[in-house]
């Protein structure tokens, strides 16, 4: 049978290349083979530029008439085609030359038959510059380019190709490469036609040979060419193998991946039949914290998962010894008491990792970010590695550290550490109007390596109570760092008082910051502390009353804005059912000393319920400021000023509204006076008010709309009095005294009286005179 070296140019003037439907979408050009299109392309622009000459192999296929169906090949002939079509382009080459690409048609699917035709018929303009996908966005800009089109996944592949050909080519001058492409003949391959004489090829056997490209799955393939990269690089390096004796890295590697890591993965395969994914992202894992652990200044996006870079991360000796290493001792665990069963890792993590906070659970952690799933650590990585939290991330490879450092298989000592480095990385937040967010970054992860790394002792409370510990550029506070060390001290004790902090750190709101109860200064109170927040959280109290009794301890809600940022007034937060967090892990020590003082208050009370306990602290306050009329009796008299939000815009103590939104424009949603929204439920007749009536947008007063025309707003000097002041007869005007205020009147509290009261009595004498109505 006779081989022939053809070019393409040669191949395509000769025959119609047809790739049959039976093809395979073209793949050179997925985002995934960015890696393998880089080096076909370099080897395609090193030839034409420098007149080298480039085998490409061979080329398969059948030839029936003038057709040339190619069986093994199509990647290449497309990608080739492709790069003519560019060139044609580039170098603005006669329109007769460029028609013989027509000659390429593509029936895998017919919108990619279409796109092709449409490339070389169609005008398309070249863009003067590389990058941002332009030249990509240039043709699907196009008219003539159909938006369904976007879905046939080798159109979506050449996009990328001729993209990436772009900026390899964009810039080459002085050079003819249709030239060097065309005459030149600097590439070429062999072609064979498997329908000739003597190999007659049967469609059933095209069918099987086309197939054959499917048997080895990309991780196969990695795997082949990670072992050559470590006989490469480690030719000398040994290991010793229990049963193998003393083995080089790459015959290590091999002997485990095929037998007991293999064994580890499968037992977490489900229903599934492989577990390429599983090992593919337990590889992932693992390089992309030792990424990010060498690397400090590096984004987010750094690293890419070629592998080049897997390369460049597993050069370093440490960082494959920790894979290995690593995956070992998860073995090890695996195959705890003999037996190998997913269950020994799964109970392994359970025995100090919790899902929810248990304030009676002391010996376990809660990852307070982790709200459903699995508490097996290594299983969360190799099902979900792309979308787990990089939180999560972090707490496993230091569980992997903490283990082969201290060289133990059991929860021995790794408890206290997971515990400490947990508060370590939920302090390290930023508020965002009312809640708190995590400022963790896994590109930040070396920083807070530097930190971790000291703390994997194995006594991590001893480390933190008597160590120097150097935080220098590790982007953890040292005031959060602080907060661990003056625990630790307690928790050393092993007693009672350490056993409240860890019950504690577990209570929902606070997430393991507990801070703000000073618990170094309050530490034979912290038992105290630890009941009286479970029940005065419990939610079965009302927030109304947590925040009128907190308030009745000196709180003023928590500054969300400063009044100069907040059109019509700073905005103050108080807590709500939910997201008590900003309250009570606050920093301010005011906020503190109102906690405590409410906890100290209530420890006082001889009610027999917690609602009543703190009623009677609420009654204490109204008692002992009888003549106090600002915002704090308002609040403390009225469970109206209370809202299912509980955040606020105050201009001055009788202008408040009451925010229907805590996004960062809060006056955009509906928002209410709580004076105006006290009145209305004190009224309680919606045939005189409805308090749905009285929401307004945007900045101002919301004002009590009255169904007979007449409008109430509050401000500063009293009630005013608009609307259809037809409706006021002199006997309402002069038995509550109203005063002219311009147009309206104004309506304003004796001493005798607050203003919800006057206003009340106001709107009963309005309406009980059936004329006023």
């Amino acid at each position: 049978m006779q081989t022939s070296n053809k070019s393409f140019w040669e191949l395509i003037t000769e025959y119609k290349i047809n790739i049959p439907i039976i093809q395979r979408d073209y793949a050179q050009g997925r985002e995934e083979e960015f890696e393998k299109r880089s080096k076909f392309l370099n080897s395609l622009y090193k030839s034409l530029t420098g007149t080298e000459i480039l085998d490409l192999d061979f080329v398969y296929g059948r030839i029936k008439g003038n057709i040339f169906y190619p069986i093994d090949g199509q990647q290449r002939l497309t990608t080739l085609f492709l790069l003519h079509w560019y060139i044609a382009l580039k170098e603005n080459v006669g329109e007769t030359q460029k028609q013989y690409l027509l000659r390429f048609v593509y029936d895998t699917r017919i919108t990619s038959r279409e796109f092709c035709k449409s490339l070389v018929s169609e005008n398309v303009d070249l863009p003067t510059d590389v990058g941002n996908n332009k030249f990509i966005d240039a043709i699907t800009d196009k008219y003539w380019f159909r938006n369904s089109w976007q879905t046939d996944p080798t159109i979506k592949a050449m996009l990328i190709m001729i993209q990436a050909i772009h900026d390899k080519f964009y810039h080459t001058q002085n050079i003819s490469l249709w030239n060097n492409i065309i005459e030149g003949r600097l590439i070429s391959f062999q072609t064979l036609d498997l329908g000739a004489k003597g190999f007659e090829l049967t469609d059933e056997l095209y069918i099987k040979m086309n197939a054959r490209g499917k048997q080895l799955t990309p991780f196969e393939n990695f795997k082949a060419n990670f072992i050559q990269f470590i006989e490469r690089n480690f030719k000398d390096r040994t290991l010793k193998h229990p049963v193998k004796g003393f083995i080089s890295y790459s015959g290590y590697f091999s002997y485990k991946i095929e037998k007991e890591w293999t064994d580890l993965f499968w037992a977490y395969r489900g229903d599934k039949s492989t577990i390429d994914a599983e090992i593919a992202n337990y590889f992932e894992f693992i390089a992309q914290m030792c990424f990010f652990r060498s690397n400090r200044n590096a984004r987010a996006d750094d690293f890419n998962k070629s592998f080049t870079q897997y390369e460049t991360i597993f050069k370093q000796e440490e960082n494959l010894l920790f894979l290995f290493n690593s995956l070992d001792k998860l073995y090890a665990i695996y195959t705890d008491s003999g037996a190998g069963d997913k269950g020994n890792v799964s109970r392994f993590f359970d025995s100090f990792i919790t899902l929810q906070p248990l304030e009676d659970v002391s010996e376990k952690v809660a990852l307070f970010w982790v709200l459903s799933g699995s508490s097996d650590l290594f299983e969360r990585m190799i099902k979900n590695v792309g979308s787990e939290d990089a939180r999560t991330k972090i707490i496993f490879y230091s569980v992997i550290h903490y283990l082969l450092k201290q060289d133990i298989s059991t929860n021995r000592g790794v408890t206290g550490y997971v515990r400490t480095l947990r508060n370590l990385i939920q302090a390290t937040r930023q508020r965002n109007e009312t809640k708190y967010n995590t400022n963790i970054r896994l590109n930040n992860f070396g920083s807070y390596w530097m930190l971790f790394e000291q703390l994997a002792s194995a006594d991590v409370y001893y480390t933190l109570a008597h160590a120097t510990l150097d935080n220098k550029g590790t982007q953890i506070s040292d005031s959060s760092l602080n907060n661990e060390k003056q625990k630790a001290e307690i928790l050393l004790l092993h007693n009672d008082t350490s056993e409240a902090i860890l019950s504690l750190e577990g209570f929902t709101y606070f997430e393991g910051l507990i801070h703000i109860l000073k618990p170094k200064r309050h530490q034979n109170k912290l038992i105290n502390y630890r009941r009286v927040l479970t029940e005065i959280w419990d939610h079965s109290i009302p927030d109304s009353i947590k925040i009128q009794a907190l308030i009745a301890c000196g709180f003023e809600g928590i500054e969300i804005r400063e009044k100069t940022s907040m059109k019509g007034g700073g905005t103050y937060y108080f807590g709500k059912a939910g997201n008590w967090t900003a309250i009570l892990t606050n920093e301010d020590v005011e906020v503190s000393n109102c906690l405590i003082s409410l906890l100290d208050s209530y420890l006082l009370q001889n009610g027999d319920s917690a609602k009543s306990k703190l009623q009677s602290i609420i009654s204490d306050w109204l008692k002992a400021n009888p003549n106090d009329k600002t915002w704090k009796y308002y609040f403390l008299s009225y469970p109206a000023f209370m809202s299912g939000r509980n955040y606020y815009v105050w201009p001055n103590d009788f202008e408040i509204s009451i925010l229907g939104s805590e996004s960062s424009n809060p006056l955009v949603a509906y928002h209410i006076s709580p004076y105006v929204r006290t009145v209305c439920k004190l009224i309680n007749d919606t045939t005189i008010c409805d308090v749905h009536d009285c929401y307004i947008q945007y900045s101002g007063n919301s004002s009590l709309m009255l169904k007979n025309g007449i409008s109430m707003t509050c401000l500063s000097k009293g009630w005013l009095i608009s609307g259809e002041l037809d409706k006021l007869n002199n006997e309402i005007i002069s038995q509550h005294g109203l005063l002219h205020d311009g147009d309206n009147y104004l309506l304003k509290e004796p001493d005798t009286k607050d203003r919800i009261q006057i206003a009340v009595e106001f709107i009963r004498l309005l309406y009980s005179n059936t004329t006023n109505v």
